[in-house]
């Protein structure tokens, strides 16, 4: 799928703080952050972008063989990257994202005689004179993308710089994840983990608290009401939602 940047689009952007570097500007002469007006803007998945949040890092480059990305993803209403994203990302609302976000999104065969890029990369002149008609066959069906969808983080979840996600992996609400981690499984919500491979360190609060703070869903209210308390911990928030606290309803915009 292909978009074609506009100045409206730019404009709306702006006017709906959906911002492309930290507190920038107003468009300027079709340019609004690393976008410019008549830039076309390729997806391999459609995006919804919601209101009041930031999409700093530009462009996305995979690792070798992965697929690149103009770097607009599905993003909630206040969450953040400086780090470049794929546009099959989903990220939630409350989020921050460092610099440094990897994903593991180029693969080799582990499953054949060897993992070399002998058999997917015939047109390699490295490998070019000893190409067999099986080998092209091999390469014209295997993907090293992969099969498996890029990672759904969840909501307000944390992610420290230099870290890298596997693929079909989700990181679940009120999660972080310790600088230069290697996440290559499922994160329950409000864990910290960290290391290579990532392990829980421990969580945010107890188990009981954790239930209340995922039945209450506190990031679809509105924000005004859900800190609008004296303090700002989890038990004085779900008093907060407990009593009727209105909906928060952004504007977005799907590409």
């Amino acid at each position: 799928m292909e978009v074609e940047v506009t100045d409206e689009l730019l404009a709306s952007f702006h006017q709906n703080t959906i911002l492309l570097s930290y507190n920038n500007p107003a468009p300027t002469e079709g340019r609004y952050g690393w976008l410019k007006s008549g830039q076309r803007l390729r997806f391999r998945h459609s995006i919804t972008i919601e209101q009041n949040c930031g999409l700093y890092g530009g462009p996305y480059a995979p690792f070798v063989g992965g697929h690149p990305s103009c770097g607009l993803c599905t993003m909630g209403s206040f969450s953040y990257s400086y780090s470049p994203l794929p546009d099959g990302l989903i990220v939630g609302r409350y989020c921050s994202i460092s610099t440094g976000l990897k994903f593991i999104d180029s693969h080799h065969p582990i499953q054949s005689l060897t993992t070399s890029a002998f058999l997917f990369r015939p047109s390699n002149n490295l490998f070019k004179e000893y190409i067999t008609p099986s080998i092209r066959a091999f390469a014209s069906s295997f993907s090293t993308a992969g099969e498996k969808k890029y990672p759904v983080i969840a909501h307000d979840v944390w992610i420290g710089a230099n870290c890298t996600l596997g693929l079909g992996i989700s990181i679940g609400s009120g999660a972080i994840i310790a600088a230069n981690s290697t996440v290559t499984g499922d994160v329950p919500p409000y864990a910290i983990v960290g290391g290579n491979p990532a392990k829980i360190i421990r969580f945010r609060f107890d188990f009981e608290t954790i239930a209340k703070l995922i039945a209450s869903q506190w990031w679809t209210h509105d924000p005004k009401t859900i800190f609008s308390g004296e303090t700002l911990n989890p038990e004085d928030a779900l008093r907060s939602i407990g009593d009727a606290s209105p909906a928060f309803h952004p504007w977005s915009v799907t590409l």
